[in-house]
């Protein structure tokens, strides 16, 4: 494994979530105030876990401490994972609000605003929606998955009819499934929690919650060429930009496959009586669109044409400077609700010339940085699992070794 090299840590203290790693907590080291990973047998092993074990053993070779406990953790501390509060939120929701409105304060403080955005009420569809075209997505995926493009009355219609309809429907369909999968007859009835008069029990998915916890509605927002484009900005907690790209695709109808999220499966899927037979508006990679780096000696044609639209200078493709300022200061002032790593998505306005944001996520995917060092990255291929793991240990790594780089050089300018 290429660990980073990292300066002598000095006892500087490194929070890690363990339950995002799925540390056991009896690995856990009080007195060595370390994570010591046991041995296991090589048939059981696998590259992550290896990864894991030599990592948290090199940390604390070089004098880290680990903390794990969010109760005693300072502002000094550096944040390998977001830091949830536990604590302190009862939910997950509790803290993703906090973290969301604390985000909006820091991008407004550089004037990035987001497009015009509608919550879900907990038991109604919202009313105060903006004009057609709009956006419905769901804020918590990612690869460009359940994003819609509303741009019709008759798709309106669908998804409200969808939104009144699906969780009875989805009850419906998943005790079809469940007696096809099981062979079971006509005598075996589920009640309303998913429990049957036999052994065989289902779960049954609330879907006005789930719109309310994840689904939002934003104003669609055209972007120049005719490609659907975005910004993906990777920001490290020490505040440097890791990598930078401007993301674009071509405009395709969906395609014929298995959809498999909560809300795709109906609103994506032909054969669903909620299909939307909505236009893509997914501009990332993993969902097969086109990456420009910033930063290139040199561009192709077509990407210096994109870049200029995007008023980004193909003689010096770097980040627009409201958006670098928004991204560093998110980074460095939401460390401990993001983490080390954070990676921001931008979109431009044509119509007003300007970058908006549009999501951020603590756990984001890679390409850019791994297209910057010239790292394999495949989303196609069987392993990318683990490569995406192994990638974003070496990522959370060289956000430390530049955070300790920092601290190292400000406390010699002291001295001086």
């Amino acid at each position: 494994m290429n660990i980073l090299e990292l300066p002598n840590g000095n006892g500087q203290e490194i929070y890690i979530d363990i339950d995002e790693l799925y540390i056991k907590r009896e690995w856990i080291n009080q007195e060595l105030e370390a994570i010591v990973m046991p041995d296991i047998p090589s048939k059981y092993s696998n590259p992550v876990y290896e990864a894991y074990k030599e990592m948290f053993k090199y940390l604390y070779e070089k004098g880290y401490k680990i903390v794990t406990d969010d109760r005693i953790v300072n502002e000094d501390t550096f944040f390998f994972s977001p830091c949830l509060d536990k604590h302190i939120n009862k939910t997950k929701e509790e803290y993703s609000t906090k973290k969301d409105n604390k985000i909006a304060l820091l991008l407004m403080e550089e004037g990035i605003t987001e497009p015009f955005t509608v919550s879900f009420p907990l038991d109604s569809f919202p009313e105060n929606l903006p004009p057609l075209p709009f956006v419905l997505k769901n804020k918590d995926s990612q690869g460009g998955k359940e994003k819609f493009l509303i741009k019709t009355p008759k798709q309106l219609e669908i998804l409200k009819r969808f939104y009144n309809e699906i969780t009875p429907y989805a009850k419906k369909v998943a005790i079809e499934e469940a007696k096809e999968k099981w062979n079971l007859g006509d005598d075996v009835i589920f009640d309303e929690f998913g429990r049957s008069n036999t052994p065989i029990s289902i779960g049954f998915i609330d879907y006005k919650k789930e719109f309310h916890d994840k689904m939002i509605i934003q104003k669609y927002i055209k972007t120049p060429t005719k490609y659907n484009t975005s910004l993906r900005v990777l920001t490290s907690s020490s505040g440097d930009v890791l990598a930078s790209s401007l993301k674009y695709s071509a405009p395709i109808e969906p395609k014929e496959e298995k959809h498999y999220g909560l809300f795709d499966r109906y609103l994506q899927d032909p054969s669903s009586p909620y299909f939307l037979g909505s236009e893509s508006i997914i501009s990332n990679t993993v969902s097969g669109g086109d990456s420009i780096l910033l930063g290139k000696d040199s561009y192709e044609n077509i990407e210096q044409k994109i870049l200029l639209a995007h008023d980004i200078d193909p003689n010096n493709a770097i980040v627009p400077e409201t958006v670098m300022k928004s991204c560093i200061n998110v980074a460095t002032k939401c460390k401990r609700e993001v983490g080390a790593i954070c990676g921001m998505d931008f979109i431009y306005d044509e119509e007003e010339r300007i970058w908006k944001y549009l999501e951020e996520h603590e756990y984001p995917m890679l390409y850019s940085y791994a297209e910057k060092y010239n790292l394999s990255y495949d989303s196609n291929k069987k392993d990318f699992y683990t490569t995406n793991q192994l990638l974003d240990m070496r990522v959370r790594l060289h956000a430390l070794a530049l955070t300790i780089q920092k601290k190292y050089t400000k406390e010699s300018g002291k001295h001086i």
